[in-house]
């Protein structure tokens, strides 16, 4: 049931990626000195180097991406994007074996291809805001100012139009409208912020917890307005090429099982993993991040192998609403997008309650 008094966001986890290196080939020559397991077959997996896909970070910087896929004669290839249109187009195509990614690109590639993908676990809840000037203490403050959102029919983006629609307020794709939603680089949006230009915000974490930390405060936070999955919205998943799926499913699960494994650690250890994702963030992209402002956004994300599919079925009926989301209406159930059950597998061997299937 979608609140009237706050805004319904999903986190689109979005800061600039870096050197990960893979190869987008399916075969990679291994050993030739008679070594453990001779040649292995690559398996390309990408992520953002961001807190909200801390999983894969964990998994990788851990080894346990490394040590799973081993055992079935594999090994990891990573791949970095700049935006969840590419990555979710290299999933699409097949030049991708599978990459994390947030859930407004999973959606379009699901309507364009309802066979080409499929989502087989969750990894990320929660994490994004309004955040706003400290003199903005209402959305009819927010009349007539320009809000940032990452990016055109992101998850945000969307978000922050179907909300504001539920609210009363008009807005367009061109940044009309009765408040101005103006498409913006997150790292952008916070100069702009800095400087007065814009009013306020919707963005995923960290960029919440360092516009907070430039002086704004949160209007919104969107754990408030999801009573119905307690607090939880899916704000990164695993997406896999469905046809690599069918043929590689013990790599698929080898994948999974490490990937059981870094949210195990992350929630056994949170302040190491915490801090062990925030060497890499800055490691890969030269942008380190105060400790404080990790602390906070870390605090504000929940590690999770649920995928949350009632959000994500929320998700789509917002982007449809606003125009942002062709060919639902030819598409299968959204719930079709889920194949949980090698993750179930995975979790009923670790002893670990499985996922209902949506």
């Amino acid at each position: 049931m979608r609140s009237t008094t706050t805004v319904r966001l999903t986190a689109l986890s979005l800061l600039a990626a870096a050197a990960l290196t893979g190869c987008a080939e399916a075969t990679t020559g291994g050993s030739d000195d008679g070594g453990e397991g001779g040649d292995r077959q690559e398996v390309l997996i990408g992520y953002f180097p961001n807190i909200t896909h801390a999983t894969a970070i964990v998994a990788q910087e851990e080894g346990y991406f490394e040590d799973r896929l081993a055992e079935v004669d594999a090994e990891p290839g990573y791949q970095d994007f700049n935006s969840g249109t590419d990555a979710y187009q290299a999933v699409q195509d097949g030049s991708l074996a599978m990459s994390f990614i947030g859930p407004g690109p999973a959606l379009t590639a699901f309507t364009q291809g309802p066979d080409s993908v499929r989502v087989v676990s969750g990894a990320a809840s929660g994490g994004a805001a309004l955040v706003v000037q400290d003199d903005i203490t209402s959305l009819e403050d927010l009349r007539g100012e320009r809000v940032a959102t990452p990016s055109l029919g992101n998850t945000q983006d969307v978000a922050a139009r179907a909300y504001l629609a539920d609210e009363g307020f008009e807005t367009d794709l061109e940044g009309g409208g009765d408040i101005n939603i103006v498409p913006t680089d997150n790292p952008v949006a916070v100069n702009e912020f800095r400087d007065g230009n814009i009013a306020g915000a919707w963005v995923p974490e960290p960029w919440a917890s360092i516009l907070v930390a430039e002086g704004g405060q949160v209007l919104v936070d969107e754990a408030d307005i999801w009573p119905e999955t307690d607090g939880q919205f899916v704000t990164t998943h695993l997406l896999v090429n469905a046809e690599f799926l069918e043929e590689n499913p013990d790599q698929v699960k080898a994948v999974l099982e490490a990937t059981v494994a870094a949210n195990d650690f992350i929630a056994s250890d949170s302040d190491t993993a915490r801090d062990e994702v925030g060497a890499a963030v800055t490691r890969l992209t030269d942008a380190p991040l105060e400790p404080e402002v990790l602390a906070e956004a870390w605090g504000n994300l929940e590690f999770t192998n649920d995928p949350i599919a009632a959000s994500l079925e929320e998700d789509a009926t917002d982007a449809a609403g606003v125009d942002l989301l062709e060919g639902l209406d030819d598409a299968p159930p959204v719930t079709d997008i889920y194949d949980l059950t090698l993750l179930n597998e995975v979790l009923a061997e670790a002893g670990e309650p499985e996922i209902e299937t949506p």
